[in-house]
């Protein structure tokens, strides 16, 4: 097993970050096809378990339009964010209100054009415009204005301080006059117009994706020409092609990715991140509004059980929705030890008692309620069922949904869900912001994901205003901390794990330049050993 890639790396690049080759078509579906760039040792050839629904950068920035777009900053090894599009890493003035970006010059697009500070403009002006219909718009409310101070330098004006900016300037680029008037109808949908180390060659729906390298990429030129991705929903038929030979790789789940771990050259691949699954506790049910009851929940829950078993040990437990990867600014003595005993006790402490039939009453209601997990995903389905019995244990009966997304985002005031967070895990105000601020409390529709729980506590929420603030990184980490320790005290919801992302890949040896790196919640052959392969040299 490779748990750390460690040969050297030939640059550090913008795209390397955020993830990996757009999807690509597989030129050859069976092993007795002709042969793939792979095969000549320019390409790869992988397997990806779900079909992109858009290449826009303002509708899915972490994932796979990384391999087309740049942004000001990027994801570096080991999670460090470092300059991208920026010539250097954006300067603040000393309240945090101003933040003055150099860029780049000599870069292009895709189509010839040439990165100004324009398209800089024409970006952010974007994602932060309703009538745009990004869902990332929120995140940008505290930025009153973007202004150029000349062809290739940007200031950001503030309405409060915010230390966490340069985590948010991650957003990719697109070329000004590709934008459109929304996201949903933008032609970037589907034909990308970025500043990144490949261009879209071909995508069959429901079949395959192809990029291939740009000659005139601002940080240079790719090595690895070709990158051909298939879409194979089924997690058995994946590792069944993996094993014939078929792909140079793919995300697996933890008990399959071991399975193949050295079977004809194979070799499990892991990546830690910022990625983590946790139960919404939802406080339109009245049982979920009192916190002794959602403490006794997170006591119940055998979250090393999870770990060991489901996740074969790729995972951390956590008792909020920080991490590790936010590094001091995460509390390691905030958790929720498994102790059934005490969470009986303090159920009984609120009331709720068992009855013959073995489930917890209270003025005549019993302890209840309806889980969903997203049918397709086998991990999230074996984490409702394992979290279902270990509540069973304790007299709560839940009762699990397998449910699509649409169904999730119409029923999530509700009913608990299975959640997935992380989406931008490199500063700690981009973690958890959205999952435990009053400001997401109110059931939105359109934005079901932000504080499912509709949790609000005047305490959090002070914390996370001050951190925001702060400039000083050990106060600000300080306060992170002890944010932390606030929501164990009064938890919004069952924190689980980390996850410590699996891949199944061959070849590696191949090429130099592969990295370590801190992986947010989108995986996915973006990601894993592959992240940064547009700085990968033969060796």
């Amino acid at each position: 097993m490779r748990t750390v890639p460690h040969r050297a790396r030939r640059r550090r690049t913008s795209s390397s970050v955020l993830a990996l080759a757009v999807a690509v078509a597989l030129t050859s579906c069976s092993t007795g096809g002709t042969a793939t760039t792979a095969e000549s040792g320019a390409g790869l050839r992988l397997a990806e378990s779900t079909e992109y629904a858009s290449l826009h950068p303002l509708d899915h920035p972490l994932g796979i339009t990384t391999k087309f777009y740049d942004g000001l900053v990027n994801v570096g090894e080991n999670g460090a964010l470092e300059p991208g599009l920026a010539a250097q890493m954006p300067t603040p003035d000393e309240d945090l209100t101003t933040w003055t970006v150099q860029l780049r010059q000599d870069v292009t697009f895709s189509d010839g054009s040439n990165f100004t500070a324009d398209d800089v403009l024409a970006a952010y002006d974007a994602v932060r415009d309703p009538a745009m219909g990004s869902w990332m718009a929120a995140d940008y409310a505290m930025v009153d204005a973007v202004t150029a101070l000349g062809e290739h330098t940007v200031e950001f004006k503030l309405s409060h301080s915010y230390a966490g900016l340069p985590a948010r300037l991650t957003l990719g680029i697109p070329a000004s006059e590709a934008l459109g008037d929304s996201v949903l109808h933008s032609s970037l949908a589907a034909e990308p117009v970025g500043t990144g180390p490949y261009v879209l060659e071909d995508w069959r729906r429901g079949e395959s994706m192809a990029l291939s390298s740009r000659d005139d990429w601002w940080a240079g030129d790719p090595e690895v020409e070709r990158i051909d991705i298939a879409f194979v929903p089924d997690e058995n038929a994946r590792a069944q092609r993996l094993r014939s030979g078929e792909f140079d790789g793919a995300q697996l789940s933890p008990r399959l990715a071991a399975a193949l771990d050295g079977v004809n050259d194979l070799e499990l691949v892991t990546n830690p991140s910022g990625d983590f699954r946790g139960i919404s506790l939802p406080q339109s049910l009245p049982f979920f509004q009192d916190p002794q009851v959602r403490t006794a929940v997170n006591l119940a829950t055998d979250r090393q059980a999870m770990i060991d078993g489901i996740l074969q040990g790729h995972g951390r437990p956590l008792a909020t929705p920080m991490t590790p990867a936010q590094g001091d600014s995460y509390e390691p003595s905030a958790r929720f030890d498994h102790d059934p005993a005490r969470a009986a006790e303090l159920l009984d402490g609120a009331g709720w008692t068992l009855t013959v039939d073995g489930v917890r009453e209270k003025d005549g209601r019993q302890f209840s309620f309806a889980l969903m997990y997203f049918a397709e995903d086998t991990l999230r389905r074996d984490l409702a069922q394992a979290f279902a019995s270990d509540l069973s244990e304790l007299g709560i009966r839940v009762e699990l949904e397998g449910v699509d997304r649409s169904q999730a985002a119409a029923s999530m005031e509700d009913k608990a869900f299975v959640l997935g967070g992380g989406d931008l895990p490199y500063d700690a105000d981009t973690q958890v912001y959205r999952q435990v601020s009053s400001d997401f409390a109110d059931y939105d529709p359109d934005d079901p994901y932000s504080n499912p729980s509709g949790y609000a506590d005047e305490q959090v929420d002070r914390l996370l205003a001050e951190s925001r603030e702060e400039a000083d990184p050990q106060i600000r980490a300080g306060l992170y901390r002890e944010l932390q320790t606030r929501l164990v005290q009064n938890p919004p919801m069952v924190s689980l794990m980390a996850l410590e992302h699996t891949y199944v890949a061959q070849g590696l040896d191949r090429w130099d330049g592969l990295a370590p790196v801190v992986e947010p919640h989108e995986h996915g052959v973006a990601w894993g050993p592959w992240w940064n392969v547009e700085s990968w040299t033969r060796p």
